[in-house]
Order: structure tokens, then sequence, then C-alpha cells
């Protein structure tokens, strides 16, 4: 009988240390965001050129895509070396104009670096005059661009080749 009291002395003290302990509670709140656009172009039509000569970039066609992807460790204020940190990305397409905009999460403490991939696309492209066309695989290279909370980022252009 004594076991008995002395098992549920002990349960009744556990159970009250466990029922005191502070949870640290942290309520969150959604990451700021910046815009970044720009206008999207490639070379659909190689007999266009300029007055002097110089080639002329028609709009990206509709629906391209274009990715943006960050450490997600880069929008951490403090940061944990036990901890591995994935990446992550975001995602927009061209519209009709050739332009693009996109929200992305950015933070007040420092400058948030994102990589810029421009997805591969297949199109036809215009060869010369008499109106030969092949298809063509556009490729463009990555490029970085950093962004604040506050900011707004126009004219971060993308040329496919």
């Amino acid at each position: 009988m004594k076991n008995i009291f002395s098992i549920i002395a002990i349960a009744l003290i556990g159970a009250f240390i466990l029922s005191s302990c502070n949870k640290n509670e942290y309520e969150t709140e959604p990451l700021k965001t910046v815009n970044v656009s720009g206008k999207v172009e490639a070379r659909l039509d190689l007999t266009a050129v300029d007055e002097f000569g110089n080639p002329v970039f028609q709009n990206a066609p509709t629906g391209t895509r274009i990715i943006f992807q960050t450490d997600s460790k880069n929008l951490c204020q403090k940061t944990d070396d036990s901890y591995t940190y994935s990446y992550i990305q975001y995602e927009t397409t061209v519209d009709s104009n050739g332009n693009y905009s996109i929200e992305l999460p950015a933070v007040n403490f420092k400058a948030v670096a994102y990589t810029i991939i421009p997805v591969e696309f297949k199109a036809n492209q215009r060869q010369n005059a008499a109106g030969a066309v092949i298809e063509y695989t556009y490729k463009a290279a990555d490029q970085t661009v950093s962004v604040r909370e506050g900011e707004i980022k126009y004219g971060v252009d993308i040329r496919y080749n």
C-alpha cells in the first residue's frame, strides 16, 4: 500500500512540475515582401535590326518561366550552424508584353540575395528575309539580385540568347 501511495505522490509531483512549466510562445509574423520586375527579351527574329544594323530583341513568349532562389538562412537574423537550411524558390512567368513581376520575402536587417534562374524555352526563330524558320532553344545566364525590406526593384531585365 505504501508503494501505491509513493507512486501516486511521485506522479502528482511530476504532473505538477510538467504543468507549471512556462512554454515560450513566439508569435510569428509573415515576412515583408519586395517587388522585383523587369523585361524579358529574346532574339526571335534574326532579321530584325535597328537603323544602325544592331540586332533588335523581341518580347519573350508569354508564360516563359523565371525562378528566384535563395538559401532560407538568408532570411534569418540569427542562424544556427548545427541546422541545415534549405533553398527556397519562387516562380513567375512573363506576360504578353514581355514583362514579369514577383513579390519576394525580404528582411530589414540585411540584403537577401536571390539567384534569378531563367528557364530555357523552345520557340521558332526567323532566320532570314525569305522567312526560313527553325525551332530554337533559348537560354539565359543566371543572375543575382539583392533585396531589402521596403525596396522596389525595377529593370531587372533578362535577355535570352
